[in-house]
């Protein structure tokens, strides 16, 4: 089956549909991802998904993305029946046929007429450059907040309020900010803040837990860092030295400004978790290749 969408770049022209292999022809008219395309056609507003890097071929941790996808599935209560092993080779294969060995990888699904349809294909992606991290990025304020945070689930209505508000000013991104002024999380990532080495990020109770997070908590721990899981008010962000961004495709990234609010980008405590994240990846990838 050939099926025409339009793209905004050079993406693998090959994509799963429900188990399915597709062959796709790329036009360069538009600016609508792979995957949207054929999210149109699913109930979008109740969409799960996950995005997963592709570093030298290998996707970075997969298991713990299949754990999250598992997670945000049954709180949507959807019975997607697919196995680990089954979800990694999609993957995998998405990968060798396509020819396309570093990217993002977006699987979603929803449940129509009692039916989970699900997409896996490669979508345009963004990296931080690398006077990213060392210069930071600049954040902003945006109140708003996600329903069902745990679940990975798309939100139009409030990721569409923070693309205007990043797109207007500028920024890299925007932290959500509750009806009590806590900071919960980014619109796409998860935020953490410094101070006196200790290390304070909101709870998995009010937000969606990346898989980032998880593994920067890991790191932390390794580094002998303390993590304190409270929401900072974002009338107290001044009492910070420093804050970071965690997510797939940022990993760990400095934030420069939280609107007028300045933090340390040369922090020690974050400079070295970034070299530990770093290593990290590393070796998974060894591990994965050997």
């Amino acid at each position: 089956m050939i099926l025409y969408f339009k793209s905004p770049g050079s993406l693998g022209g090959l994509l799963f549909l429900n188990g399915n292999l597709m062959s796709l022809i790329l036009t360069s008219e538009g600016a609508a991802e792979s995957a949207s395309y054929f999210e149109s056609k699913l109930n979008v507003e109740h969409s799960v998904y996950e995005v997963i890097r592709i570093i030298d071929g290998v996707a970075l941790f997969l298991e713990d993305h299949f754990q999250r996808l598992s997670v945000s599935t049954d709180l949507q209560k959807m019975n997607l029946q697919l196995e680990f092993q089954e979800f990694k080779t999609i993957i995998s294969e998405l990968t060798r046929r396509n020819r396309q060995f570093e990217g993002n990888v977006k699987f979603s699904c929803s449940q129509i007429d009692n039916q989970v349809q699900w997409v896996c294909s490669f979508i345009p992606h963004s990296y931080p450059m690398a006077a990213d991290y060392h210069k930071g990025v600049k954040t902003d304020l945006l109140f708003a907040e996600r329903k069902n945070p745990n679940a990975k689930v798309v939100q139009t209505s409030v990721r569409d309020r923070a693309n205007r508000e990043i797109a207007e000013k500028g920024l890299y991104e925007v932290l959500l900010v509750n009806k009590d002024k806590l900071i919960t999380e980014g619109s796409r990532s998860n935020v953490f803040f410094v101070k006196d080495n200790q290390f304070y990020t909101a709870p998995v109770s009010m937000i969606l837990e990346g898989v980032t997070r998880r593994k920067v908590f890991d790191c932390l721990h390794v580094l002998g860092f303390t993590v304190v899981e409270k929401a900072i008010s974002s009338d107290r962000i001044c009492d910070f030295e420093a804050a970071f961004l965690t997510g797939t495709s940022p990993k760990v990234l400095p934030v420069n400004s939280v609107g007028e609010q300045v933090f340390n980008v040369r922090n020690d405590a974050v400079t070295r978790l970034m070299d530990r994240y770093n290593r990290m990846i590393q070796e998974y990838i060894r591990n994965e290749k050997s």
